[in-house]
């Protein structure tokens, strides 16, 4: 089974500052079909997972999904590397983030993220991984003063 959304949303959030402007989210780098034994994340689900992350942790006015026009900012989440350890169900996830100026271009954030989960089912620990990885950066975005 891939990865589902909700497991793929953190339960709480460490933010220092929300912003005002709106972001537009685009992820790459999913896997489209399912491998049996291996983690699986889609670009889909993992968009909507990081979309209802932001909305929660209230880090950005608005967050909305897909190739539109729309928001004063651009956050790009690349799946690099997704990892099942060769013992037991522990989950490697490598994503690789950019968070830039929509009207200018200009990258304001850029960090590659590595984040790993032991627990359960491939599924169960590939949605951790992700949950972690977006945490973490949700935590990093609240930092940046925009």
């Amino acid at each position: 089974m891939p990865a589902s959304v909700t497991g793929m949303i953190p339960t709480s959030f460490e933010t220092v500052r929300k912003h005002r402007q709106s972001v537009r989210v685009i992820v790459t780098g999913g896997q489209k079909s399912e491998a049996v034994g291996r983690p699986h994340i889609t670009n889909s689900a993992f968009a909507q997972a990081l979309v209802q992350s932001i909305e929660r942790s209230q880090i950005f006015a608005e967050a909305v999904e897909g190739q539109s026009q729309a928001g004063d900012y651009l956050l790009t989440a690349t799946l690099f590397t997704l990892d099942k350890r060769a013992f037991g169900e522990t989950v490697k996830l490598e994503v690789g983030w950019i968070l830039r100026r929509i009207d200018t271009g200009v990258v304001v954030w850029q960090e590659a993220i590595v984040s790993e989960h032991a627990e359960g089912s491939v599924q169960v620990a590939t949605e951790g991984a992700a949950r972690k990885n977006i945490a973490q950066a949700v935590g990093k975005i609240s930092k940046l003063n925009l």
